[in-house]
C-alpha cells in the first residue's frame, strides 16, 4: 500500500488525461478523422463512424461517446446507424428488401442500407460532429399495429423509423435498445430461435421485445448462487450502469429477468445433468438433475464390480467399510408466506433435484402419521415445535438429510407445514435411504434427537403407502457429537458416533454448516411462487455439492495425512493396554462384539461402555458432617460454624469488590446507596465473626508480628475472554494478593481506615501452617482445609452448569437470532452467563490460594489445579472419546474434577473406561 501512495497522483493523472482527447484524433483502425470513442473497447477505442460499426459488428454492447469539441458525451450505436443482423455472420440477409417508410414489416433495406456513406469518411471533424448532433437517440422510435395471431386482436409492437422492429437487450454493460434484422431465408428459424442461436435468449417467444444475452444470465445466476444477489439487487445494478444519473428512466425489466433466468437455469441445468441428451430433454426419475457425493459407496457408481463377494468374504470388515453415513436436520429459516390468490404457477422441475417431488410428498403427508410419545429426554426444540403452526406461513421451514462429507441428499429436502415433525423427516430419511443404495448392508443415521426419533421410526414407515425400507438394510442411530452432551448421561455410550463402527472420525454435525448459506437466500424466497421457490433451493444445494465435489480430493488427503497421526497415537495406547490387561481384552472384546450386532435392536447393550461416576461430597454435606463431629465436645463446638461463616463473608467481600471496578469512578447515587448498604450489612458480619473468633483464636494478639495472608482481587477473572493467549499465564499472576486492590472510597479519594471489603478475616489460612503448629491450631486448620477444597469444588461444578447453559444458549439464542432485538436479548443472556463464570473463577481462586496455605492438614485430599483462562472457553465434546481434531489437545481438568469412577464389578472395571475410548477410536482410523 504504500507503494500505491506513492504512485498515486500520477494514476490519477493518466485517468483525468483519458477523459479527453489523448492525442492526434485519428481514427484506430484507418487514418480518417476520429468521430467516436469506445468506453468498453481495451486499446485503440478511437473510430471514425465506419470503422465503429465495423468493428462492433460483434460487439453490440459496448458504450459510445462523441467528442463535443469539450468533452466526452455519450451516444448508442443505433443512433450511429447499428442494426443487429442475424442469419448471415452479422450482415443482413441478402432476402430482404427495403420498406416503405410507414410499412411495418420486419425487413430492411439491401446491405448497403448497414453500410456507412463513404463521403462521411472525409469530412472535417467540426463538420461531422455538427451532423452527429442531428441523429436521434430516442428509446422508442415508433409504434405500429401488429396482429396477434393468437388472440385474433391488435397490440402495440416497437419498430424503428426503418419498419425493423427494436428489442430491449440487456446485457452485463446495461441495457440498450436495438433494431434488430432477421433472417428470412426460406430455411430460418423463427424469430426466437435466431435469436437464440446468436446467444440471446428471449424473454417472450411470440412477439419479442425483450431479450438477455447468455452472458448476462449465466452472471445473475453466478452472483446469485455465490453472492446471494437478487434479481432485484442485480438488476438495479444494470439501471445504475445504464444511466447512472436517472437510473429510474431505464425499463424495468425485473420481472423479465426473473422469468427469463428461470428459463435459462433450468435450461443450463439438463445440459448439465445430461437431460439434453434425452430424446424431450426430460426425465421421469426423481433427482436425475442433481449432483452427489463421490466418495459414499454406491454400487455402479464408485464400487468395484465384485464388490459384494468382497463382502461376504469378510462382512464384518467389509461391512464397516460400505456403511453409508446420514445427518438429519431441520432449518426454520427457509420459510414461505401463504399466497392469498392462489399458487398457479407451473414447476419446471418438481422433484428432479433435492427438493421432494410434491405429489408423492403430499400423498405421504395425507396417508403417514404422526406417532405422539412422551419426551423421555431433554427437550429440544425439534420436540417442542413439533406441531406449532404459524396462520402466515404456508412452509415454516425445511428438512433435510445429508451424508457424511456434507452432500445433500437428492430427493430428500422435505417442507415443514408446522414445526419438525417426524412425519416430514421420515419421509427425508426414507428418500435418502434409498437413494443409490442397492445392496448397501448399513446405513448410520444421526439426528439431533435421535433418542426419541428412532424409537418408532420403524413402525411409522410400516403405516405409511408412500414409504419403504430394504429388508436388508441394518440401521445404526447416532446422535452428533455437538448435540449428545446436552443429552441424559445415559444417550452418550448408545448414541455418541465415538463408540459406532464404521462411523469414522465424524462429529455428525456436518449439515449445519450448510444451512448458513441457504439462511442468506432465506428472504428473498419467502415470497416466491413455491415452484420458483423450489427451483431456488434445488440450484443452491447443487451449488453447494458442486463446490464440494470439486473440493473433496484435497479435503480428503488433508484428513489422511491427519488420520496417519491419529492411527499410530491410538494403535500406541491401545498396544500398552492390551500388553497390560491381556486376560481381560478377550473378554471386552466379546462382550463389545455382542453389543454392537445388537445395538439396532437394543441400544441399552452399549451401556458396557458407560461407567459408574461417584461425585464428591457437597459443600454442605462437609460441613453438616463436621459439626455433626463437634456435637458432644464442648472445645470444638462452633469452630465448623465460625470458619464457614469467615469463607462467606471473603466471597462478599470479593463480590463488593467486583462491583467497585464493574462501575469506576462512574457511580450513580443509587448505586453508591446500594453499596453502602452491602458494606454495612458486611460490616456486621465481621464483627460478629471476630466476636466468636476470640474464643477460638487466642493466641492471635495484636502484638503478634505473624504476616496475616491478604485477599486478593482475582481481577484477571472480570474479562477473562480477553486474556492473552493460552498458557501464557502462571501462578506469579493469577490470584496473588499483590494485585490486591489498594483501598478506595466512592468518590476515588484514598482513606485512612479499610473498608469492610479490604478488611483482613482472620481465618487458619490467613495465619498460615507455621502459625497453626506453633498454637496449636491444627483442628481449625483441617475443618477449614476440608471446607475450602468443598468451596472450590462446588465452583467448579458452577463454572461447568454455566459453561453448559451457555453452550445450550449459543444454539437456541443467538444462532437463530436474526433481528436486532433477538439478537440483543440472547447476548445479553451470555454476558450474564459469563459474568456467573467470572464471579465463581475468583471464588474457586481464593479457596485454591487458601487451600495451599493449609494443605498439610489434611493429606486425603486432592490437589486443586490452576484454573487458567482457556479452562473457561466453551467447550461442548468434553466427554466420550477424543473427537476431531482434539487428540492431541487435552481436554480441560475441570470436566472430571470432582468425579471418581468407580468398580461396579462389571467387565468394564480397572482401565476400562481408557480402554473404551481408544478402541473405538482406534476402529474409527480403520
Amino acid at each position: 500500500m504504500g507503494q500505491w501512495i506513492d504512485i498515486r497522483s500520477r494514476y490519477l493523472y493518466l485517468l483525468l488525461e483519458m477523459e479527453g482527447l489523448t492525442r492526434a484524433p485519428k481514427c484506430s483502425m484507418c487514418t480518417s478523422p476520429m468521430q467516436i470513442k469506445c468506453s468498453d473497447c481495451i486499446g485503440g477505442n478511437y473510430f471514425c463512424k465506419c470503422c465503429c460499426l465495423q468493428t462492433h459488428m460483434r460487439s453490440p454492447f459496448h458504450w459510445m461517446s462523441r467528442w463535443t469539441g469539450a468533452h466526452f458525451a455519450p451516444i448508442s450505436l443505433r443512433s450511429l446507424g447499428f442494426k443487429l443482423c442475424l442469419g448471415h455472420d452479422g450482415k443482413p440477409c441478402p432476402l430482404t428488401r427495403r420498406p416503405r417508410r410507414n410499412q411495418s414489416a420486419s425487413l430492411i433495406s439491401v446491405e448497403e442500407e448497414h453500410a456507412p456513406l463513404s463521403g462521411d469518411l472525409h469530412l472535417h471533424l467540426s463538420q461531422e460532429f455538427e451532423d452527429m448532433h442531428a441523429i436521434s437517440d430516442t428509446l422508442f422510435d415508433s409504434a405500429g399495429d401488429v396482429l396477434d395471431p393468437s388472440g385474433g386482436h391488435t397490440r402495440r409492437t416497437r419498430t424503428a423509423q426503418s419498419g425493423n422492429p427494436l428489442i430491449t437487450m440487456v446485457n452485463q454493460t446495461g441495457v440498450f435498445e436495438m433494431e434488430v434484422l432477421f433472417c428470412v431465408c426460406p430455411n430460418a428459424g423463427t424469430n426466437d430461435e435466431q435469436l437464440l442461436q446468436a446467444g440471446i435468449f428471449p424473454s417472450t417467444f411470440r412477439h419479442i421485445e425483450t431479450a438477455f444475452t447468455f452472458s448476462v444470465l449465466d452472471d445473475f445466476l453466478a452472483d446469485n448462487l455465490e453472492c446471494k444477489t437478487t434479481a432485484q439487487q442485480y438488476y438495479s445494478k444494470l439501471q445504475s450502469i445504464t444511466n447512472r444519473m436517472f437510473p429510474d428512466n431505464v425499463p424495468n425489466l425485473y420481472k423479465q429477468l426473473l422469468r427469463a433466468s428461470r428459463q435459462w437455469r433450468d435450461l443450463k441445468n439438463r445440459i448439465q445433468s445430461g437431460l439434453g441428451h434425452q430424446p424431450d430433454g426430460d426425465s421421469t426419475i426423481d433427482g436425475s438433475m442433481a449432483i452427489f457425493c463421490p466418495a459414499c459407496p454406491q454400487p455402479g457408481i464408485n464400487l468395484p464390480e465384485n464388490w459384494k463377494e468382497r463382502y461376504h468374504d469378510d462382512p464384518y470388515a467389509f461391512m464397516n467399510q460400505l456403511i453409508r453415513t446420514f445427518i438429519m436436520d431441520g432449518n426454520f429459516s427457509a420459510e414461505h408466506m401463504r399466497c392469498r390468490t392462489g399458487d398457479a404457477d407451473l414447476p419446471l422441475s418438481a422433484g428432479m433435484a433435492f427438493m421432494a417431488n410434491p405429489n408423492s410428498y403430499k400423498a405421504h403427508l395425507h396417508s403417514g402419521q404422526e406417532i405422539v410419545q412422551p419426551s423421555t429426554c431433554n427437550t429440544y426444540r425439534a420436540i417442542e415445535q413439533a406441531n406449532s403452526s404459524r396462520p402466515h406461513l404456508d412452509v415454516t421451514g425445511i428438512g433435510a438429510t445429508a451424508c457424511c462429507h456434507g452432500f445433500f441428499v437428492p430427493t430428500s429436502v422435505v417442507d415443514f407445514q408446522k414445526g419438525e415433525r417426524q412425519i416430514n423427516m421420515d419421509y427425508s430419511l426414507c428418500k435418502a435411504l434409498s437413494y443409490n443404495m442397492e445392496d448397501i448392508p448399513v446405513a448410520l443415521v444421526m439426528y439431533d434427537i435421535m433418542c426419541q426419533y428412532g424409537v418408532h421410526f420403524q413402525e411409522r414407515v410400516e403405516r405409511s403407502p408412500e414409504l419403504s425400507l430394504s429388508s436388508s438394510l441394518q440401521l445404526r442411530t447416532g446422535i452428533g457429537l455437538f448435540h449428545i452432551h446436552g443429552h441424559q448421561d445415559s444417550c452418550l455410550p448408545r448414541f455418541s458416533p465415538s463408540y459406532i463402527p464404521g462411523a469414522k472420525q465424524v462429529d455428525g454435525e456436518i449439515i449445519e454448516t450448510l444451512w448458513a448459506p441457504l439462511n442468506n437466500i432465506s428472504r428473498s424466497i419467502r415470497g416466491m411462487s413455491l415452484a420458483h421457490r423450489q427451483e431456488v433451493l434445488d440450484a443452491h444445494m447443487n451449488h453447494s455439492n458442486w463446490k464440494k465435489m470439486v473440493r473433496i480430493v484435497p479435503s480428503l488427503l488433508k484428513r489422511w495425512k491427519r488420520m496417519e497421526t491419529g492411527i499410530d497415537l491410538s494403535a500406541e495406547t491401545l498396544n500398552a493396554l492390551n500388553t497390560r490387561l491381556r486376560t481381560k481384552t478377550k473378554r471386552w472384546l466379546a462382550a463389545e462384539k455382542h453389543a454392537q450386532s445388537k445395538r439396532h435392536e437394543d441400544p441399552t447393550l452399549m451401556d458396557i461402555y458407560d461407567t459408574v461416576i461417584s461425585k464428591a461430597p457437597s459443600r454442605a454435606e462437609i460441613q453438616q458432617q463436621l459439626i455433626s463431629d463437634e456435637s458432644g465436645d464442648i472445645t470444638t463446638h462452633g469452630q465448623t460454624s465460625w470458619i464457614a461463616c469467615g469463607i462467606k463473608i471473603q466471597e462478599l467481600q470479593l463480590a463488593i469488590r467486583y462491583q467497585l471496578r464493574a462501575h469506576g469512578l462512574r457511580v450513580t447515587t443509587e448505586e453508591a446507596q446500594i453499596i453502602e448498604n452491602k458494606r454495612s450489612r458486611l460490616q456486621k458480619l465481621i464483627d460478629m465473626f471476630e466476636h466468636q473468633g476470640d474464643s477460638f483464636l487466642l493466641h492471635q494478639q495484636p502484638s503478634d508480628d505473624s504476616p496475616i495472608s491478604l485477599l486478593g482481587d482475582y481481577d484477571e477473572y472480570d474479562h477473562v475472554d480477553d486474556l492473552g493467549v493460552p498458557g501464557e499465564t502462571d501462578d506469579n499472576h493469577l490470584g496473588h494478593a499483590s494485585h490486591r486492590r489498594t483501598p478506595q472510597a466512592l468518590d476515588g479519594s484514598g482513606m485512612d481506615g479499610l473498608n469492610p471489603e479490604d478488611a483482613p478475616i482472620l481465618l487458619p489460612s490467613s495465619l498460615g501452617w507455621e502459625w497453626c503448629i506453633r498454637h496449636g491450631a491444627q483442628s481449625l486448620a483441617g475443618k477449614e482445609v476440608q471446607l475450602r477444597h468443598a468451596q472450590a469444588s462446588e465452583s467448579i461444578h458452577r463454572i461447568r452448569l454455566a459453561l453448559g447453559f451457555k453452550s445450550a444458549l449459543f444454539r437456541t439464542h443467538v444462532r437463530p437470532a436474526h433481528t436486532q432485538q433477538t439478537k440483543t436479548r440472547a447476548w445479553n443472556a451470555i454476558h450474564s452467563v459469563d459474568t456467573n463464570v467470572h464471579e465463581h473463577a475468583r471464588i474457586y481462586s481464593m479457596a485454591r490460594d487458601a487451600y495451599h496455605k493449609i494443605q498439610q492438614a489434611s493429606v486425603n485430599l486432592p490437589d486443586l489445579p490452576k484454573l487458567r483462562a482457556e479452562d473457561l472457553h466453551v467447550a461442548t465434546l468434553v466427554l466420550g472419546s477424543e473427537p476431531v481434531g482434539q487428540r492431541n489437545r487435552q481436554k480441560s481438568w475441570i470436566w472430571g474434577f470432582g468425579h471418581t469412577v468407580e468398580d461396579d464389578g462389571t467387565w468394564m472395571d480397572d482401565c476400562r473406561f481408557s480402554y473404551s475410548s481408544v478402541h473405538p477410536l482406534m476402529c474409527s482410523h480403520m
